[in-house]
């Protein structure tokens, strides 16, 4: 991974008020926190100064809480120690929810192209049909007799 940095875990703000913000994990650790000094600084008054923090490990993503007050959160469980980090997993932290994608394991991209075989726990999203614009068939119309007008004075 080192060779190809778009390789590593990414983690993406999917709730909170800096929706949209991404960061690539790397081999060092990163504190995440509202705090100044904190490597990523997200804007959540729930957060602490040093709340938790992330890094690149042999075996993938690892994240752990740092003693913050309210805690953090992985796929709705608190932790307590260190805990591997897997795509698709969600991290709150206050009130921001951070997404994990890990292009070197996901099944998936993010703009939805798939790796390997088909999921067969959810159906395929199939694009959206084009409404037809109505005109009238040729096929369709009935001629109608009309009445002869005779063009001479009556």
């Amino acid at each position: 991974m080192e060779d190809h940095p778009e390789l590593r875990p990414l983690l993406t703000v999917a709730g909170g008020s800096m929706r949209g913000l991404s960061v690539r994990v790397g081999p060092e650790r990163q504190v995440i926190g509202r705090g100044s000094t904190a490597d990523i600084v997200v804007h959540d008054a729930h957060l602490s100064r040093r709340h938790a923090e992330v890094w690149l490990t042999g075996e993938g993503a690892a994240l752990a809480d740092l003693g913050s007050t309210n805690g953090t959160w992985l796929n709705d469980r608190r932790i307590t120690g260190v805990e591997r980090l897997a795509d698709g997993d969600v991290i709150r932290l206050g009130r921001t929810e951070l997404r994990v994608f890990d292009p070197g394991v996901a099944r998936t991209d993010p703009v939805g192209f798939s790796f390997g075989e088909p999921r067969r726990d959810r159906r395929p999203t199939l694009p959206l049909p084009i409404a037809a614009q109505a005109t009238p068939a040729v096929d369709a119309v009935t001629p109608v007799a009309l009445p002869a007008v005779s063009s001479a004075p009556s």
